[in-house]
C-alpha cells in the first residue's frame, strides 16, 4: 500500500467513525464506536486489495452496533 492510499484509508476510517458515532450517539459513546471500527478494520490488515475496505468496515460495524 502506498503512503497516499494509506492516508486516504485512514481518512476514510475517520469519516466512518464520525458517521457511525453520530448515527449511534444515543446508544454508544464515540470511543465505543471508534473501538468497534478499529477492531473490524484490523480484520482486513492482511488483505492486499484495499479499495473496498472502508465500505466493508462501515457495513460490518453498523451491523455490530445495531441493537439485536
Amino acid at each position: 500500500m502506498t503512503v497516499d492510499s494509506a492516508v486516504r484509508e485512514q481518512q476514510a476510517m475517520h469519516q466512518v467513525t464520525e458517521r457511525l458515532a453520530h448515527r449511534f450517539a444515543q446508544t454508544y459513546s464515540t470511543d465505543q464506536v471508534a473501538e468497534t471500527v478499529t477492531t473490524i478494520h484490523h480484520r482486513f490488515d492482511d488483505r492486499p486489495i484495499r479499495d473496498f475496505v472502508p465500505i466493508l468496515v462501515e457495513r460490518f460495524a453498523r451491523q455490530q452496533l445495531m441493537p439485536h
